[in-house]
């Protein structure tokens, strides 16, 4: 039974492009005599077209089966949840061997669709979903959330920051925090400091220079898209990692143009298909780049299916990705940091920008 209904949500998810980033199903016998069948799926649509297909094969057998769209009617779920920690890491399965996915970054807001122990099954701000450590988590009401939301007129400026107790160094800290994570501020007594409160309630004071400010964009803009980019340098690469203590090639590209007012999907792949497609550099690196705009997005792979790296375009045939650590490299065969065997692998390019305006 269980075989069966694996297989048709196979195909169902294939059929609707999706997978388990953005849709979460799981299927499993229920104790103790493991007789019922327990279908459950985040997405409505997908589990109305696995239970009609189910219960057309299977017949009277269908009777076993529960089809639970999450979160399940009647579940104990907190009405809101925010991360609760600088950096919250989400996992595959709810283990901390598990996957590391992507993270979050205090004060974002999640939604809770399981639980499970300690671990909280959540769909993030982009559609992706993962497992979570109640730990790292918050219950804030929406209502909260918004009232922080329309009072939090500032944010983390700098790549880290610490919040101290008082307004001095020798002061107990609070806790760390990256960049864009959104703060109440005013100005403090002493100079060189501000006192700021945190999405959680949490108050203390930190450095002036680490404040800013959040701006308010009415269009994305090439150039501090490169300037955002080129401030992470040298940060190493982690799996999964989206923040200054470490990204993944598009946990990077999705950081830059958060900060700059624009949501990305999360993987290489899911971004490879936003904004405007233009000639890529399979041909000729050298003809292609002369297409290239600051702020374009090339991506990687053996194939266009099979994208698997992408990199932020800046001036003079240069690009930002993470590889290692976050870098620059060349489109340009004669530049020292032309990696031939990386650009023999460009398969498409976007322009995100333009699509945006």
């Amino acid at each position: 039974m269980i075989r069966t209904i694996n297989r048709i949500l196979a195909d169902v998810m294939a059929e609707r492009s999706l997978d388990w980033r953005t849709c979460y199903a799981d299927i499993v016998s229920r104790p103790p005599d493991g007789r019922t069948v327990v279908c459950q799926c985040s997405d409505e649509a997908v589990l109305g077209d696995v239970r009609d297909r189910v219960l057309a094969k299977v017949g009277p057998d269908g009777r076993r089966i529960e089809f639970v769209a999450l979160p399940a009617a009647g579940a104990a779920l907190p009405g809101g949840l925010i991360a609760a920690s600088s950096v919250a890491d989400v996992r595959r399965t709810p283990a901390h061997a598990a996957e590391l996915v992507t993270q979050i970054v205090y004060g974002d807001a999640v939604t809770p669709l399981r639980e499970d122990g300690d671990w909280y099954l959540v769909r993030l701000d982009d559609g992706y979903i993962g497992w979570i450590r109640s730990w790292h988590l918050l219950e804030v009401s929406v209502e909260r959330q918004a009232a922080f939301g329309a009072s939090a007129k500032h944010r983390v400026a700098t790549n880290h920051a610490t919040v101290l107790e008082g307004p001095d160094e020798g002061a107990l800290p609070v806790t760390d925090l990256v960049i864009g994570t959104p703060v109440m501020a005013s100005q403090c007594g002493r100079r060189g400091w501000r006192s700021v409160r945190l999405p959680d309630g949490k108050e203390g004071f930190t450095s002036s220079k680490s404040v800013e400010k959040t701006p308010v964009h009415k269009r994305i803009s090439r150039e501090r898209l490169s300037s955002t980019g080129l401030r992470f340098l040298g940060i190493p690469y982690i799996w999964g990692g989206t923040t200054p203590r470490g990204f993944d090639c598009s946990g990077l590209i999705q950081r830059v143009f958060r900060l700059d007012g624009l949501l990305l999907p999360r993987d290489a792949d899911q971004q490879a298909l936003i904004g405007l497609e233009k000639p890529d550099g399979r041909a000729d690196p050298a003809i292609a780049a002369q297409n290239l705009a600051t702020g374009d997005l090339i991506f990687f792979g053996k194939t266009t299916r099979q994208i698997t790296h992408v990199a932020l375009v800046l001036p003079e045939n240069l690009f930002l990705h993470c590889y290692g650590q976050v870098r620059v490299g060349s489109l340009d065969p004669r530049s020292q940091i032309f990696d031939g065997e990386l650009v023999a692998n460009w398969q498409i390019t976007r322009d995100v920008v333009s699509s945006c305006k």
